[in-house]
């Protein structure tokens, strides 16, 4: 058995525990965890990359999600929110602010496709990277959407 999916999810509990202590001040009163995990309000996957594509380059720039129509808390918040990347080294990715993008070569797997881009610092090569939505707010657990491999 691979350790991959142990180190992604030690990866993303430091994360979690690093943005729980983050909230807690010196007056208390903070919660150690996340009361709940980002929640959309509909389906999303990868789009570019694709989910588990291999040989992605590290230089990409960006990852494109698409997600299912735009009656949805995902399209109406959309810049609070934006991607994270955790590698298998357990090295997360902060990416930028999620931006509404036209993206009609697109994968379509939604009857209502609408495509959203985060901006990506270059990449480490020969990593699987784990591709969460997270509010830029830090109030709930990021919500995985899907892997790529550069």
């Amino acid at each position: 058995m691979s350790g991959l999916p142990l180190t992604r999810l030690g990866a993303l509990l430091v994360l979690t525990g690093a943005a729980a202590l983050a909230g807690c001040g010196s007056s208390g009163g903070g919660t150690p965890f996340f009361s709940s995990v980002c929640d959309t309000g509909t389906q999303v996957q990868l789009a570019n990359p694709v989910p588990n594509q291999s040989g992605v380059s590290t230089t990409i720039g960006q990852v494109t999600i698409v997600a299912n129509s735009s009656s949805n808390t995902l399209y109406s918040t959309y810049m609070q929110w934006h991607a994270l990347l955790v590698g298998s080294a357990g090295n997360p990715l902060s990416g930028g602010q999620l931006n509404l993008v036209a993206y009609p070569s697109g994968p379509h797997p939604y009857p209502s496709d609408f495509y959203y881009s985060s901006s990506m610092p270059a990449l480490n090569s020969g990593s699987t990277w784990s591709v969460y939505l997270s509010r830029t707010d830090g109030s709930c657990q990021p919500a995985f959407v899907g892997t790529f491999s550069t």
